[in-house]
């Protein structure tokens, strides 16, 4: 193989096995490397933090805003590097069932609402993973009654919580939230995936929280 792209995997090959060359470290060929090794970025893309940063761009955000760009395309942008086939399958059915309404129920959008009414600070001033955390704890009837005198102007008191009588939904969401507010990875993207351990309603609160501490107060406008 001497002078052909294959020297370096050749003499990779002779090498006696689990001991070091003699001379000067370990040959790396660098296209098997790249080959094998996921890059930091696939590698973020495992975990479901990496879905909630907010850095979607002015100009998409402004276009969901204006009404421009429909549910399916911010969906399809928010998780365009997504490689999980179940949480795939899992999306295209939300896309499919989707009516135009980002919330879970009227109770659901009505807590919501009260509770920025009653902070008395405009949607669009809030930080994208406030309004996704909001979102979340007043999505669940028994989770609202654990956590509503715990949401505070600029922040939540997690530590307080008590989930007494939760269901396995209610506390995803719960995970969910803490998630999106914390920056840490307290549910995993396998378990969002999975359709026996989360139904259909805390799955799409949960990926609505993800657009939304993605693309902000401009994902509260969305009724396409």
């Amino acid at each position: 193989m001497y002078g052909s792209e294959l020297q370096e995997l050749e003499q990779l090959m002779m090498l006696v096995p689990n001991f070091l060359p003699r001379r000067s470290g370990v040959i790396v060929v660098q296209r098997i490397r790249n080959e094998e090794v996921p890059s930091g970025f696939e590698r973020d893309y495992e975990h479901i933090t990496a879905y909630c940063s907010s850095n979607g761009s002015r100009s998409f955000t402004n276009q969901i805003a204006g009404g421009y760009i429909n549910y399916e395309e911010i969906v399809c942008s928010c998780f365009e590097k997504c490689e999980s086939h179940h949480l795939n399958v899992r999306l295209g059915d939300l896309i499919r069932s989707h009516d135009g309404e980002l919330f879970l129920s009227p109770k659901h959008r009505s807590r919501f609402q009260t509770v920025c009414r009653i902070q008395s600070e405009a949607i669009e001033n809030r930080s994208s993973a406030y309004l996704a955390t909001l979102f979340l704890l007043t999505a669940d009837d028994n989770l609202w009654c654990a956590a509503k005198d715990h949401i505070y102007l600029d922040s939540f008191d997690f530590k307080n919580v008590h989930l007494n009588g939760i269901n396995t939904d209610g506390y995803a969401i719960y995970q969910m939230s803490k998630t999106i507010q914390l920056a840490k990875e307290y549910i995993k993207l396998n378990e969002i995936s999975d359709k026996h351990l989360i139904g259909e309603q805390a799955f799409k609160g949960i990926i609505n929280s993800i657009l939304i501490a993605k693309y902000g107060a401009a994902m509260l406008q969305v009724n396409c």
